[in-house]
């Protein structure tokens, strides 16, 4: 049977948490504020992440998609759980999308995107034939690496001489409206509701009853992750080009200038944004095919994997024409008012509702 130690599930979620997101930075578009849109969000977060714990608790050694059917009967049920795995799929073609604009926008502009995709996705898919198992001890390698790349860009951007505190005021310049308008629906949903896949992969992680501690330490980490990036990103440019910047952090990398010895460090950070779309590709993907195989009762995923990563290639190439395109018309606009928040809150909570009115009534 597959199993995923705690450790290894902490990993897994952190990395799946920073995801894409912190290529485009948190809460960007509000400036000088998003470090209290990070904070207020991450708050809100991490109280629907407990919701979703909650019904994990509530339906024992059930994953996400069969919570639905359970608690719902089978003609409601089974309807709404699809949405769940077409979601995950969804969303993987729209990581995709996020990295065929980066790697060629960043670190090989003369590569075209499609190569660079493929390549990508190719790996992804040997990921799935090996199991998550595998890409678990990944995860074990990667964490590390990251945190430890993070702390020495904040020690050699403090030895820079570049940082500006003063640049974070004024607080609140535009008052608390633009700052509750990002907080939701866009803040709570873009890492903490998208963490709802997680709930395909929490049976198999051992010991059962450390998932919410560990869940919830890796959600702190991450939004401390969250909260030190826009904190150095507004410190070091300021407002407005925080503001206009598509990839804020690696730009940052870019300003780092010590004695003119070591400079510019855009290569490694882009090698663990890969890392982290990597992690969140993978899990989006194979909670997606693990719940195609729950609903369709079979006894592999395998015969899936294919055909799902060329669903995936072909979402990530038609979904948007560019990387504005991508972030603020399809993801602000569209998908996150009448996708994330029908799929994240709004059912989750009838989900939590429902399920415990019927154990109060012993049914």
């Amino acid at each position: 049977m597959v199993r995923i130690s705690s450790y290894q599930l902490f990993t897994i979620t952190f990395l799946y948490q920073l995801g894409t997101t912190i290529i485009f930075g948190f809460a960007a578009g509000t400036g000088r504020d998003a470090w209290i849109v990070t904070i207020l969000s991450s708050i809100a977060g991490m109280i629907i992440i407990s919701m979703y714990l909650a019904l994990m608790n509530m339906n024992p050694g059930l994953t996400l998609v069969e919570w639905f059917p359970k608690q719902f009967g089978k003609w409601i049920g089974i309807p709404i759980a699809w949405l769940y795995p077409l979601s995950f799929l969804f969303d993987a073609g729209r990581g995709v999308g996020a990295l065929r604009d980066l790697v060629p926008t960043t670190l090989l502009p003369k590569t075209p995107p499609v190569v660079i995709v493929v390549a990508f996705l190719l790996v992804l898919i040997y990921g799935l034939y090996l199991g998550i198992e595998n890409v678990a001890r990944l995860g074990e390698i990667l964490t590390p690496i990251i945190l430890t790349l993070f702390g020495l860009e904040i020690v050699l951007l403090l030895n820079s001489h570049i940082i500006e505190f003063k640049l974070l005021l004024p607080v609140l310049w535009d008052g608390w409206a633009p700052v509750l308008k990002s907080v939701y629906p866009e803040g709570i949903n873009q890492t903490y509701g998208e963490s709802i896949a997680l709930a395909m992969i929490w049976t198999l992680a051992k010991p059962q009853k450390k998932v919410w501690r560990i869940t919830m330490t890796a959600t702190i980490l991450a939004s401390i992750f969250f909260l030190l990036s826009d904190v150095l990103a507004i410190t070091v440019f300021g407002d407005a080009f925080f503001k206009r910047s598509i990839y804020p952090l690696y730009s940052l990398t870019g300003m780092v200038n010590i004695g003119g010895f070591i400079t510019n460090l855009n290569p490694f950070v882009v090698v663990y944004f890969i890392s982290t779309t990597f992690i969140k590709l993978y899990i989006k993907l194979y909670a997606a095919l693990l719940g195609f195989k729950v609903l369709l009762k079979l006894s592999s995923i395998r015969p899936l994997i294919w055909p799902a990563a060329a669903c995936t290639l072909l979402i990530g190439f038609t979904i948007s024409t560019n990387i504005i395109n991508h972030i603020y018309v399809m993801a602000v606009r569209i998908i996150t008012p009448y996708v994330w928040v029908p799929l994240f809150m709004v059912i989750p909570a009838i989900l939590l509702l429902v399920t415990w009115i019927r154990r109060k009534a012993g049914i």
